[in-house]
């Protein structure tokens, strides 16, 4: 048995059920630039590679995407973002137990998302988790983002831990091909936001985060004693 020494987690998808929220800034986001909103399952295929990839996804959704510099409608969906007040039921369950868990058995945990950076903290400070991370990487923390492994490896060098003691948890292909390019083993949450239809080539496949501890000793990892 390896020891358990980091834990990377996705967050949209696999901490979060933040598609709704998400949805309400998109549409507000549209609305001011005369589009339609998006459905809920719209929203779901529209996010997973950064707040400018959704942007222009939902653009596409609603019509042409702008010819013009796509940043000041990605600013306007930050600012809509960031207007909303935190809501606790979107943080799945078990999520909370098990942090608080494997944060008291010495397990190092990091996020690993393709969101800003700074929208990631601001999300996650307001609903009370960021202090069970030891390092949060958005996707513009570093130069590349998943699936480059990159974002991946400067997880893993901020949570100064080694490579094979640690594993990735996400929802997406994007999660899979990050973690195995940067030599590390992946569990995929079916209650998140990838394609079910879809082989994902995980190391492990749960349907819920309370499944992760079953999963983890199946991949042959122990807690730190």
């Amino acid at each position: 048995m390896k020891h358990l020494q980091g834990l990377i987690f996705d967050l949209d998808g696999t901490l979060l059920d933040s598609a709704p929220d998400l949805r309400q800034a998109i549409n507000l986001m549209l609305a001011e630039n005369g589009r339609r909103p998006l459905t809920l399952e719209e929203v779901k295929q529209a996010i997973g590679d950064g707040m400018m990839d959704t942007v222009r996804r939902a653009f596409a959704a609603t019509g042409a995407v702008p010819s013009t510099d796509l940043f000041p409608f990605v600013q306007q969906y930050i600012k809509h973002y960031r207007s909303l007040s935190a809501d606790p039921s979107q943080i799945f369950p078990h999520v909370v137990d098990l942090l608080e868990h494997y944060g008291k058995a010495g397990v190092k945990m990091g996020v690993c998302t393709n969101k800003a950076e700074n929208a990631t903290h601001h999300q996650l400070q307001k609903l009370h988790l960021a202090h069970h991370f030891t390092f949060i990487a958005g996707g513009d923390t570093f130069v590349t983002h998943k699936p480059n492994p990159d974002h991946v490896y400067g997880v893993i060098a901020a949570l100064d831990v080694p490579r094979e003691n640690c594993v990735m948890v996400g929802d997406s292909r994007n999660d899979v091909l990050a973690a195995h390019g940067a030599g590390v083993p992946c569990i995929i949450i079916r209650q998140g936001y990838g394609d079910e239809s879809d082989d994902l080539r995980a190391d492990h496949t749960i349907n819920h985060f309370g499944e992760l501890p079953k999963a983890l000793a199946a991949l042959g990892f122990s807690e730190l004693g």
